[in-house]
């Protein structure tokens, strides 16, 4: 899936409809957007959790279990990346 697709899934399942509109002018971008994802998150009450030294887990919904992204430098600089892709893919899941 693209993250195009990913982020009209995760527009569409938080009702944000001008976010879908705004994706077309790259004003809503939860995958770069630290505060577009922490909205997205709130939104949708995802529980967020970092295990481990090199994961980071995000629970959308019981039926579906956890949403895991891997991190290359433990609690580095991808760490936020990371996040905020668990996030959308949450969200678009």
């Amino acid at each position: 899936m693209t993250d195009r697709e990913l982020l009209e899934l995760a527009s569409k399942a938080c009702g944000l409809e001008e976010a879908k509109m705004r994706i077309e002018f790259n004003q809503w971008n939860p995958l770069e957007d630290d505060g577009d994802a922490l909205r997205l998150a709130v939104k949708l009450r995802l529980d967020i959790g970092f295990e481990k030294l090199h994961t980071v887990s995000v629970w959308s919904d019981p039926r579906d279990g956890w949403i895991i992204e891997h991190c290359d430098d433990g609690m580095g600089a991808d760490i936020s990346e990371k996040t905020r892709r668990a996030i959308v893919r949450a969200a678009a899941h």
